[in-house]
């Protein structure tokens, strides 16, 4: 049962996917070792390790309490069993309103105001050609408006906290704040019509909501 509620997990994709099928994996994994070793070394591990003399599980007073608190339930649940099926049915309908306010994404889209841009060059490029590309790619990301520095490195570290190829370019973009960027003019049903301050407001909505203009 354990393993089943693990297959929505097993399903998803993406940022998702990579952050929660391991914890899936992993807690199946411990089950089936669980499952394994309890009909193996539990079911004889018992009989060397703890006393000869093991009191019987009804003359136990723990599993007496417990069985007394429990039989009720059971009782009643055999008694009227079209009650205890609709009372489940009722929980999982319960569920419904919450499940259909959950969205489409499962993880939110996180927006930190930076960019990580990582082109990868040829095999063969030598390290002063790989220098001079990026130094024209940091020129021309410099040129937008919309960014406030840019930082590249190409090549690697000698060290083992740097296990990335020598090919590899890896640039820090920071932006500007969004009140900065340019505004992209859309064309609405009332552009040809309506006056200069309509487009002003329909620029500036485009530019702070969603689908906001990026920088190209």
């Amino acid at each position: 049962m354990i393993a089943a509620s693990f297959l929505p997990v097993f399903t998803l994709t993406g940022q998702a996917g990579h952050l929660f099928r391991p914890l899936a994996f992993t807690k199946t994994f411990v089950m089936l070792s669980a499952a394994i070793l309890s009909i193996t070394l539990a079911a004889g591990a018992p009989g060397t390790a703890l006393a000869r003399k093991i009191r019987s599980e009804a003359a136990h007073p723990v599993s007496r309490a417990i069985d007394r608190i429990y039989r009720p339930f059971v009782f009643l649940a055999l008694r009227r069993p079209r009650s205890t099926i609709a009372i489940g049915l009722l929980a999982v309908l319960s569920a419904v309103p919450l499940a259909l306010k959950l969205g489409h994404e499962f993880m939110p889209a996180m927006d930190e105001g930076d960019v990580l841009y990582m082109p990868t060059t040829l095999p063969n490029i030598s390290i002063e050609e790989a220098r001079r590309q990026l130094q024209i790619q940091d020129r021309i990301l410099r040129g937008f408006s919309e960014v406030a520095s840019v930082f590249g490195k190409a090549g690697r570290a000698d060290t083992a906290t740097d296990p990335r190829r020598s090919t590899m370019v890896e640039t820090t973009v920071r932006l500007k704040p969004r009140e900065a960027w340019r505004t992209v003019p859309r064309s609405r049903w009332y552009s040809s019509w309506a006056p200069e301050l309509s487009h002003a407001c329909s620029a500036r909505s485009g530019r702070s909501g969603a689908g906001s203009p990026r920088p190209s």
